[in-house]
């Protein structure tokens, strides 16, 4: 009766911690996802405020940064890459690496359509101010704020492949542990 009891409670034991688990899991995904939708809303907060506004200097003063981040992060992780010993660690650095190069190339090429774009409009003389008398001609940047927006998503999937279970929830006690 003893060890029924036993293997009852450590099954019940199992799922709770397996439901903490879930829980945890569910955090940090969502802690990526606020970190990606911030981090978005804010970029292209700024490069609509400034495509309404024609600062094509400022534009690129907020894009090029950005591109050399990209370009220095896909480096870095290449080179963990081969750096690490062969198994999973390698994998995902790896991994994120790919998705880091494919957030830079598909960001050059947002930027460069924008570029195309932005210097057509000025040429042909358009006005995308977006204002009342000229609705919806800032949506000739959709497809370049789409590749830039989708680079920014595959940046944050190799963000978070590279920073496989350094993100999570700590206790109390081991907190005060790792601080002593």
């Amino acid at each position: 009766m003893k060890e029924i009891r036993q293997i009852t409670t450590l099954k019940a034991l199992n799922k709770i911690i397996k439901l903490f688990n879930t829980i945890e899991r569910s955090i940090v995904r969502l802690f990526y996802f606020l970190m990606f939708s911030l981090g978005a809303t804010i970029f292209f907060g700024a490069m609509n405020h400034y495509l309404q506004r024609k600062d094509y200097l400022y534009l690129g003063g907020l894009c090029f940064p950005v591109l050399a981040i990209l370009f220095g992060f896909t480096s870095l992780l290449y080179n963990r890459s081969r750096a690490l010993q062969p198994g999973a660690a390698q994998r995902r650095s790896l991994y994120a690496a790919e998705r880091g190069l494919q957030a830079t190339l598909l960001f050059m090429v947002g930027i460069a359509s924008g570029a195309i774009i932005a210097t057509i409009t000025e040429f042909l003389k358009i006005d995308t101010s977006n204002t009342p008398e000229v609705p919806k001609t800032l949506l000739v940047y959709f497809a370049p704020i789409m590749l830039t927006l989708y680079s920014f998503s595959a940046f944050f999937f190799a963000l978070r492949a590279v920073s496989h279970r350094t993100v999570r929830l700590v206790n109390i006690r081991t907190l005060a542990r790792m601080v002593r």
